[in-house]
């Protein structure tokens, strides 16, 4: 499979279009009119000389996760020609956006180049982004984005992901039945657009399907074999369930599996490689497949070509967004995922 990406909205130009001029950056804003603003006093860095050491920091959600273990092995397969004088290092989260607070104000000290960024709270994070910015460090979140505006946004489909799993869903159990969706973190906006992506879709095209009820697990599988267990108790039919992502979309088949009720339609989202694996051995029905690894890829390609540039965070009105591929991955479409594409 060829890396992908599939759009990049909104004001994205006005990252890639920037030329460097002594002390300015020169953007295009959604009218077509050239904005400047003064280049930050940070003295920038020329990443392809090696004449400069480069620090990039990664701030991870939760750094155990398959999905951030791809996007780091990403960013360092993309920094790799320059290991020499380009260093990536990476944090860990905790999942907590408290603890992410105090890293990011670690690392605004030290002086880094560039953050990575996968927001545990958007909202609680944005003021650190904002003092990153100002510093002359670029910001670039994944996938769990900021409340306020920065550098750029590399995400997989989040509203669209909701869409296409609810259509595919209601394709399973012949556009009528019970479903229940095990949510991850309130107040992500990937997370959230997902599962609204879904209700939307499954409210206006879907009258006889009926989501009845809705629990998290905050992302991990073992508590997503507790809510599901608990669903299982708790309602006589169950004809299909949403996860917001695939670590809890397993513990969902793994919980359907001791009960022996193999029929329950299961579908997540990311495509990491254990769910591509149920999809294949049938105790998952599907998930929402992204390259973790081309996605952290792109976020170090923004990175350094910001960090050797003129360019100013202010030129911006909204944070512009890579929109990664998806793949809808089923029994029947999973290998064309080729193995050296599976994270």
């Amino acid at each position: 499979m060829k890396k992908k990406i599939l759009a990049i909205a909104l004001a994205a130009v006005m990252v890639f279009g920037i030329t460097a001029c002594s002390g300015e950056a020169t953007a295009r804003d959604e009218g077509g009119a050239t904005t400047e603003a003064s280049a930050s006093n940070k003295v920038k860095k020329d990443v392809y000389s090696g004449e400069q050491e480069i620090k990039i920091a990664y701030v991870a959600h939760d750094l155990s996760t398959p999905n951030n273990q791809a996007w780091l092995e990403g960013i360092q397969r993309e920094i790799a020609p320059w290991s020499d004088h380009v260093t990536v290092q990476a944090f860990n989260g905790e999942s907590s956006a408290e603890t992410q607070v105090t890293i990011m104000t670690d690392i605004i000290n030290q002086q880094y180049d560039a953050i990575i960024l996968q927001c545990s709270d958007g909202t609680a994070l944005a003021d650190s982004v904002t003092q990153a910015e100002e510093a002359g460090i670029p910001v670039v979140t994944l996938n769990l984005d900021c409340t306020s505006v920065h550098s750029a946004l590399v995400m997989a489909v989040d509203y669209d992901a909701g869409r296409m799993i609810a259509d595919q869903i209601a394709e399973e159990i012949g556009g009528k039945g019970k479903v229940v969706i095990i949510e991850g973190v309130q107040g992500l906006t990937r997370t959230d657009n997902m599962e609204r992506g879904f209700i939307e879709t499954v409210e206006a095209n879907y009258p006889d399907i009926e989501i009845i009820d809705k629990q998290s697990a905050s992302f991990e599988k073992e508590t997503a074999m507790t809510v599901m267990n608990s669903f299982l108790q708790n309602y006589d039919q169950i004809d299909a369930v949403f996860a917001i992502n695939d670590a809890m979309a397993e513990g969902a088949a793994l919980a359907c599996q001791s009960a022996k009720k193999g029929d329950i339609i299961i579908w997540g989202a990311d495509g990491e490689k254990d769910a591509l694996e149920m999809i294949e051995s049938g105790q998952m029905t599907g998930t929402i497949y992204t390259n973790s690894w081309d996605q952290g890829s792109t976020a170090a390609k923004i990175a350094l070509l910001m960090t050797g540039s003129e360019y100013s965070y202010s030129v911006l009105s909204e944070t512009p967004q890579v929109i990664m591929e998806p793949v809808i991955a089923t029994k029947d479409t999973v290998g064309s995922i080729s193995e050296e594409d599976r994270w």
